[in-house]
């Protein structure tokens, strides 16, 4: 990993590990700093609130000027998440600028679980659903929250 890469992981993860953002926790897999092992809380005050997801960040050597891939590794019904977890998100597709940290990107990933892009959508029928019917997708959300709580999904096991 070139220098620069590796200094700007280290500040980004210790300023997550020092001052995280409000219900983001994160940890090195295997001492690797090249993959991070992430804990999302769902947003207060959203169908989310109470559920625990996890994330990994998985960087190449050519951060900050390429994304990171990010996925989740909880079961998610959300309409920016693919069915293998992971997220699309306009900012790690199209739009990545290498000014943005780790941690505004996970701040991004927990903001869109409430407010999600269906224009660009991952999970089609977690769109439609958000837009025709969301009572009935809040739902599907609840049950996601809940399938978290499980100790098979807790957290790094």
């Amino acid at each position: 990993m070139s220098t620069y890469a590796r200094r700007r992981l280290e500040r980004e993860f210790l300023e997550l590990v020092k001052g995280p953002p409000p219900g983001i926790f994160g940890a090195l897999r295997d001492n690797n700093l090249m993959i991070w092992d992430v804990i999302i809380c769902g947003p207060d005050g959203t169908p989310w609130q109470g559920g625990t997801f996890q994330l990994s960040l998985e960087f190449s050597e050519d951060y900050p000027h390429a994304p990171p891939i990010a996925k989740f590794h909880s079961t998610m019904y959300h309409p920016n998440v693919f069915e293998d977890g992971t997220v699309c998100l306009d900012i790690l597709v199209d739009n990545w600028k290498p000014v943005w940290s780790s941690p505004f990107l996970l701040i991004a990933i927990q903001s869109i679980l409430d407010d999600p892009c269906v224009h660009s959508a991952a999970n089609f029928e977690a769109a439609r659903l958000f837009d025709t019917d969301r009572r009935a997708y809040n739902k599907r959300v609840f049950q996601i929250v809940e399938l978290s709580w499980k100790s098979e999904n807790l957290p790094f096991n």
